[in-house]
């Protein structure tokens, strides 16, 4: 099932987009940056829902593309290791609040705040991309139209069967989720062995007071 509120456009005009993978990028940029100002504007709800969830899907099959095709095709071009770092970051963050966009039944006052920090997170990330990574794109022009061929027909498979960005989405937060918790009860184990040895344990100092207790009795 193709989603409702993105714009698939013609297969030609996707043929000649395919030609340039930079100005299929900047092209994304410029229609999200679109629906941030129309939902700023909207002053109903029902509007902003609207825009808002047009934008968080044109959002996920761009990074998507991105993250798949054109960052590890263009990162050994670029010599600037940590701004394609930041930029993966970037993206991390990105999908953390649209998780927490979907996922939660957030008050409309909530939501909207949320998705105006989405919105600063995503200009700033555009903003970065197209001034700092993308001019250090230096590759050919056969590799360039490759990664826009490559590109092209990803995205229509997203469109086609967006339902799988969602669960890559969903995965990825709970696998990085997941170090975090084991670390925390790696901690709290640490804290509660070390309670029982000052406090009580066989070893403990509680354990030698006690010995010395009864060898006076």
């Amino acid at each position: 099932m193709k989603l409702p509120f993105l714009n698939h456009g013609s297969s030609n005009a996707r043929t000649q987009q395919a030609e340039d993978p930079i100005k299929m990028l900047k092209e994304d940029h410029s229609k999200v940056k679109s629906l941030f100002d129309e939902f700023e504007k909207a002053e109903d709800k029902r509007s902003q829902m609207r825009i808002a969830k047009t934008a968080i899907g044109e959002l996920k099959v761009h990074a998507a593309i991105e993250e798949e095709i054109f960052y590890p095709g263009v990162a050994g071009t670029v010599d600037d290791e940590e701004i394609m770092e930041e930029a993966t970051q970037e993206h991390h963050v990105v999908h953390m609040l649209i998780d927490e966009l979907e996922g939660q039944n957030l008050e409309p006052e909530v939501f909207h705040a949320k998705f105006i920090v989405l919105s600063e997170n995503v200009r700033h990330h555009i903003k970065e991309e197209e001034g700092e990574m993308m001019p250090k794109v230096d590759a050919d022009e056969a590799t360039m139209q490759e990664l826009a061929s490559r590109m092209a027909q990803r995205k229509e498979e997203l469109l086609a069967n967006p339902d799988s960005i969602r669960s890559r989405t969903n995965s990825r937060s709970r696998a990085q989720a997941r170090p975090a918790k084991t670390a925390s009860r790696s901690k709290k184990s640490s804290m509660t062995s070390s309670r029982s040895k000052s406090t009580g344990s066989p070893n403990g100092r509680g354990s030698s007071r006690a010995r010395a207790s009864r060898s006076r009795s």
